[in-house]
């Protein structure tokens, strides 16, 4: 049995097993019971909110990828970090005037694992102003991944650091212009650091305001035991999900065999999750992405629905 299989079967059984001594209880034992591991009732209903990176978007200028997106049901767009950002700016919020899209995120490399400190300093000080544009756009808040491959400080010099240094000042930075840092995990051959949505949760909750995590589902089908546990660890500092076809990380839809999404979604319905749920995926080459766009559309409104 592989350790994902293992990790499941003994979840699944502790759950059993909690949910038949329940059952057993009488009356007066479930009103004199410690019943704190229930889950809160959202204040609201889940709703699925489509996004697309904007490298996926079909059309050329600003508005034309602004109407594409309004005119097939999306409901937010995840722009690029860096010169991008701040270049396009003005523009984009000119265009996002008087439409009911969002910004979802905004998704760019970074690093804070470095053993010198003037270059964590100058990863913090990247970022800085990145949030400020992210801010007066209401974006949710900027993906980070605290590390990469190699790490060059020890797991809790790094933890301790992003926590109380480099993550809690972007934090700060980020609350203070109405936005967050958004916590990623990563495959452990992306990063031996953050693989998953739990640990992300716990340290975005040391952080304070300003820090959240996200789900990916292409990272969670290799990491999590369970979509739907992932995404309940996340709980309330849920901010952002990634989605991408499980078999190949290409557009969803296009391997329905594999792309099974309706256990993610019923976590995400669970926590009352309202953020956006964005592309980042792939395309076959010479496809035709109008079409493959719609057709996931359709598809993941469809597992919305079963979950």
């Amino acid at each position: 049995m592989q350790r994902r299989d293992f990790l499941s079967l003994s979840a699944i059984t502790g759950a059993t097993a909690l949910l038949n001594s329940a059952s057993r209880a009488t009356a007066a034992d479930t009103a004199s019971a410690d019943v704190s591991w229930k889950l809160p009732v959202p204040e609201k209903p889940a709703q699925l909110n489509l996004c697309l990176q904007w490298g996926a978007i079909p059309g050329g200028a600003i508005n034309q990828k602004l109407d594409f997106l309004e005119a097939n049901g999306f409901a937010a767009v995840e722009l690029p970090t860096g010169k991008w950002l701040f270049d396009n700016h003005s523009a984009f919020k000119k265009a996002l005037e008087g439409r009911k899209l969002t910004v979802a995120t905004a998704c760019g490399p970074s690093d804070f694992s470095h053993a010198a400190k003037a270059k964590r300093d100058a990863e913090v000080a990247k970022f800085l102003p990145q949030l400020e544009v992210l801010g007066d756009l209401k974006s949710v808040g900027l993906i980070l991944c605290p590390a990469r491959r190699t790490v060059a400080l020890g797991f809790s010099e790094l933890r301790e650091d992003f926590i109380n240094n480099t993550g809690k000042r972007l934090a700060e930075h980020a609350a203070k212009h109405g936005t967050s840092i958004v916590l990623e995990p990563l495959t452990r051959g992306e990063t031996p650091f953050l693989n998953l949505v739990a640990d992300g949760a716990n340290i975005a909750r040391a952080i304070g305001p300003g820090a959240t995590v996200m789900g990916d589902f292409w990272h969670m089908s290799k990491e999590e035991t369970s979509c739907l546990g992932a995404f309940i660890s996340g709980g309330t500092l849920l901010s952002h999900v990634h989605i991408a076809s499980l078999k190949d990380r290409k557009i969803p839809a296009m391997e329905p065999k594999y792309d099974k999404y309706v256990d993610g979604f019923r976590g995400l319905k669970i926590i009352g999750y309202r953020g956006a749920v964005s592309l980042e995926g792939g395309f076959p080459k010479g496809a035709d992405k109008t079409k493959l766009i719609l057709t996931m559309v359709k598809y993941l409104r469809d597992q919305w629905e079963q979950a």
